[in-house]
């Protein structure tokens, strides 16, 4: 069962934290779904005779609080995470747990400003704020999150049924790379690429040789590495983070972030992104 639940939480989950627009979008529409529920059914329990300000504002509060807070931690995460290929289910919910604690904490702070009662500032409001704020997320944590995942399994494992990856390579190219970096100089043949990845400042390239797959960290940006092979129309940049052979793909699984490659004679996966997924598809469906 422990095991399920660790297989459960690893699995990958889109990481949509790129896009501050989309954040912003979607805690705004968050808020006024809050503020709408709150004013309508009043979930918690109301005492008109401690309010500092009218009790429709103290509504607009608690709704709009939540914005800067959260967006404020994502841009953090949004910062320490690197490659966001290695986003999880159980990284999603961890992470929007400790945003809906923050906003718990966020709560308790403003209580002087819109509430009149000497015990603001005790241990039992700091922990009802919290509370309140984790019971609100509840929905999205244990609802909304499993059922969006589960979806977006099905709909990318369907797409994968009209391709194929049992085709001969398309042509076998034999020409040779060269790449200049400083005092550093590397080449490789076009059919030897597996796939190459950025490493901090680096880019990783994988290679198919006598002995399996070997990797080569080359002082040159994935950018630029794109650039240099764009003659190739079987070389494709799948993720921020990636640029793949296509040729070299045995096999393809679907799930919530897009599509897990498998290469020739490579143990691992590499990642399709959602947004390059239509790219993808038309290659396999010419």
């Amino acid at each position: 069962m422990i095991q399920k639940i660790t297989n459960y939480l690893r699995e990958p989950y889109p990481f949509l934290y790129r896009n501050q627009q989309l954040i912003l979008s979607i805690l705004g529409i968050i808020a006024v779904a809050s503020f709408l529920f709150s004013y309508a059914f009043e979930p918690f329990e109301i005492n008109t005779a401690e309010h500092k300000i009218p009790h429709v504002w103290i509504l607009v509060v608690h709704a709009v609080l939540p914005v800067p807070i959260v967006f404020l931690y994502f841009l953090l995460v949004n910062w320490r995470v690197k490659d966001d290929a290695r986003w999880t289910i159980g990284k999603e919910m961890l992470h929007l747990s400790i945003a809906l604690i923050l906003i718990g904490i966020g709560s308790f702070l403003v209580r002087d400003v819109i509430y009149d009662n000497p015990n603001n500032w005790s241990f039992r409001y700091f922990y009802e704020e919290i509370r309140n704020s984790v019971l609100v997320g509840v929905l999205l944590l244990a609802i909304i999150l499993p059922l969006n995942l589960q979806r977006l399994i099905q709909k990318h494992s369907k797409n994968l049924e009209k391709l194929s990856f049992s085709a001969e390579e398309s042509q076998k190219i034999v020409q040779t790379m060269q790449i200049q970096a400083g005092n550093e100089h590397f080449q490789f043949t076009i059919q030897d690429f597996l796939f190459a990845k950025v490493e901090s400042n680096y880019t990783e390239i994988f290679l198919n040789d006598t002995d399996g797959v070997s990797k080569t960290l080359v002082r040159i940006t994935l950018k630029e590495l794109e650039t240099r092979l764009q003659e190739f129309p079987n070389i494709y940049k799948s993720h921020r983070s990636y640029l793949i052979n296509l040729d070299k793909i045995t096999s393809c699984k679907g799930n919530a972030q897009g599509y897990q490659l498998s290469l020739q004679n490579y143990s691992e996966t590499v990642p399709v992104s959602r947004s390059k997924l239509k790219e993808f598809d038309a290659y396999f469906l010419k």
